[in-house]
């Protein structure tokens, strides 16, 4: 719930803990049970186009103004997918803006699976992916109820998860990341400008500790001592 206190406060000192909107850790897991129900949410599956319009109505549900980037894709093994980049803006009248992201797709292979005959099914995706977009429609929730003094887009990436697996022994990072590939190079809006942004991936483990991420710490590293500054703060020593 680290993202939310930026809504509230702009600097850690500033923090008053008992003005920050409420997190609440049953709605979010509630979130990940109803992405979990559709199956494995691989592109080009009844379960991804079931879960794309959940995550739409949720985000419109909250108040947000939807934006679906529709794309067509190729996996590194040449399949065509058909993916979706949803996105989701509250109060875009507000030029000062942050964004927060996580991706929705689920693994096709479960390459990292220990029994062999499991290697080839797809995972259910509850951590890696679920968790991340449940944490993000919480925070829709609480905007709706809680309105910032800055503006807010959420965006939720497809087909990030699709690269080759691990066994072929190919080394192709553009395999990865799809749908935050075409955003990168076709954002939402034109000269679309963020003051910062936070990406939130496999979340949801049991007593999860988060250390600071390398590449956000090269890319960023004053952003991410204000988050991790804020987190201990508030007592999340986590």
């Amino acid at each position: 719930c680290v993202s939310v206190i930026f809504v509230s406060c702009s600097y850690a000192k500033r923090c008053k803990t008992n003005n920050l909107p409420v997190f609440n850790s049953d709605s979010a897991y509630t979130f990940v049970a109803e992405q979990v129900a559709f199956g494995s949410r691989v592109p080009n599956s009844v379960a991804h186009d079931s879960c794309a319009m959940y995550l739409q109505k949720k985000l419109k549900k909250y108040g947000a103004n939807v934006i679906i980037q529709n794309i067509n894709v190729k996996r590194f093994d040449g399949k065509d997918l058909n993916i979706s980049n949803i996105i989701g803006e509250f109060y875009p009248e507000k030029e000062k803006r942050i964004l927060f992201f996580a991706h929705w797709d689920s693994r096709y292979f479960a390459d990292l699976e220990e029994n062999a005959a499991m290697k080839f099914e797809p995972v259910s995706g509850a951590n890696d992916g679920a968790s991340g977009v449940a944490v993000l429609l919480e925070i829709a929730r609480i905007i709706s109820i809680n309105e910032p003094n800055i503006g807010i887009d959420i965006i939720f990436f497809d087909a990030e998860d699709q690269g080759q697996p691990l066994y072929l022994e190919i080394h192709d990072e553009k395999a990865w990341c799809l749908g935050s590939q075409y955003w990168g190079e076709n954002p939402h809006k034109e000269n679309y400008s963020a003051m910062f942004g936070i990406g939130l991936d496999m979340v949801g483990a049991k007593d999860a500790k988060f250390s600071r991420e390398d590449h956000s710490r090269f890319f960023n590293n004053p952003m991410v001592k204000k988050v991790w500054q804020i987190g201990k703060n508030l007592g999340y020593e986590d």
